[in-house]
């Protein structure tokens, strides 16, 4: 009998530590470290959702918001402009100092979301993250914004122009501007067509931001148009312009300016 007794107890043992076992690999499972502080900073984030009237929501289609924090410095495009921030990280704990932004206008529904995304960044105090997504809450650990990692992208490839700055703070489209082309080699080398030439000239990437040399060749050929003539011209001086690059959610690439003004617009060419 005791030897029996013995026997149940050792069972009875193994099954609560075999339980304990489950159990702890259930809460693993379910409720996920925090993600490491050096692996939230230096990411391009994009935002998913956020909180608008009390409820967080979805952002609507066409709207695009990034944030990226690096060096105590914050910044990315607020759904109409590009913003910058400083901000202090310690631990989980995270805050946001003044937000500044350029001070493009644009149609309501992108206006509201910026709006939003401000009033929110402003009232973030910590962070949180599955290693997939980051979340950033408010002081009571409400979420507030919740972001995924951007995808990877690259400017190396071949583009069509879809709007250029005209050079008095005006981006255009018309039905000549899919004339432009631009072909960024992966050895640092930019050509195209500016709708009369073929130009060539070369481009440095570091991160986000890019340097086009402002020394660009091209072909003599005579415009067959006015119109392309001073598209050419705009096109140029706004490619010397470019200081940064960002490719959206959509696969569409952006060159802009250091003060974050839209220079050329490009979809990827079929």
């Amino acid at each position: 009998m005791i030897k029996s007794h013995s026997a149940v107890a050792t069972i009875a043992a193994m099954a609560l530590v075999a339980g304990l076992s489950a159990s702890a690999i259930a809460a693993s499972e379910t409720e996920p470290e925090p993600m490491p502080v050096d692996l939230v900073e230096g990411i391009t984030w994009i935002l998913t959702s956020q909180v608008v009237d009390g409820v967080l929501t979805e952002l609507p289609d066409g709207a695009f918001v990034s944030l990226r924090m690096e060096n105590g410095q914050a910044g990315g495009q607020g759904g109409c402009n590009s913003y910058f921030s400083s901000y202090e990280l310690d631990g989980l704990a995270l805050s946001f100092g003044d937000i500044g932004s350029t001070m493009m206008a644009c149609l309501p529904p992108l206006m509201d979301v910026e709006a939003a995304y401000f009033t929110n960044l402003a009232a973030v105090a910590a962070y949180f993250s599955t290693g997939g997504s980051m979340a950033l809450t408010d002081g009571d650990d409400n979420i507030l914004l919740e972001f995924s990692p951007a995808p990877e992208v690259s400017i190396v490839g071949s583009w069509v122009a879809s709007g250029i700055n005209n050079g008095a703070e005006a981006v255009v489209t018309s039905a000549v501007t899919p004339e432009i082309t631009a072909e960024f080699s992966p050895d640092g080398d930019l050509t195209g067509f500016d709708g009369c030439n073929r130009y060539f000239t070369s481009y440095q990437v570091d991160g986000e931001s890019i340097a086009i040399d402002g020394m660009i060749g091209s072909t003599k050929m005579a415009c067959a148009s006015d119109e392309l003539a001073e598209q050419a011209q705009w096109y140029l001086g706004a490619l010397i312009n470019a200081a940064t690059w960002s490719v959206d959610a959509a696969g569409n690439l952006e060159l802009r300016d250091a003060d974050g003004a839209l220079q050329v617009s490009y979809t990827a060419a079929e």
